[in-house]
């Protein structure tokens, strides 16, 4: 293997891991690593003193092609999750932005492609249309079970002997020791 090769393939799981470590979230110590982890893996892949061999300058290819649209892709998917309605009010112009934007990644995506026949279409086409059947009917087993469920009634506030209680558990197992 030369080095341009293994490079290109350390990259790689530097992107991987990089990504995997991002998604760790805010909670665990090692997420504000995984973004630059990533950037190193995605400049190691792409910067490289001499031309790597056919599998790798194939990946290359393939990962230079699709880049455009999947950087669309990925702008278009924030821009979309950050106007819904999952922790705030809707904002509908970040919503319609961000589906403009994950059209053109489609746009973009389907530019690249010059063996798209009508037959591969449709082939999409039926696989989407099981993917969406399937949400569905999981999306309607989720509100059909939902409503179904009786609303419990708010449970009563804890009472001064409880609340001690709880506090001295949660500072029995929350205490840092001064022992590395």
């Amino acid at each position: 293997m030369s080095l341009a090769a293994a490079q290109v393939w350390i990259g790689f799981c530097l992107v991987a891991i990089g990504f995997a470590m991002h998604r760790t979230g805010p909670a665990f110590k090692r997420h504000p690593a995984g973004a630059p982890v990533a950037l190193l893996g995605l400049a190691l892949m792409l910067l490289h003193s001499e031309h790597p061999p056919a599998p790798e300058s194939l990946l290359m290819q393939n990962i230079l092609d699709s880049g455009p649209w999947l950087v669309t892709a990925a702008i278009g998917t924030f821009l979309a999750l950050s106007g819904a309605p999952t922790y705030s009010d809707s904002k509908p112009l970040l919503i319609l932005a961000g589906w403009s934007v994950i059209l053109a990644s489609w746009y973009l995506m389907l530019a690249i492609l010059p063996e798209l026949n009508l037959t591969r279409v449709l082939s999409w086409l039926s696989s989407i249309l099981g993917v969406i059947l399937a949400i569905s009917v999981f999306a309607l087993s989720v509100r059909f079970t939902e409503r179904r469920t009786p609303v419990e009634p708010e449970t009563p506030p804890l009472t001064d002997k409880e609340r001690k209680y709880v506090q001295s558990v949660l500072m029995r197992h929350l205490e840092v020791s001064d022992d590395p």
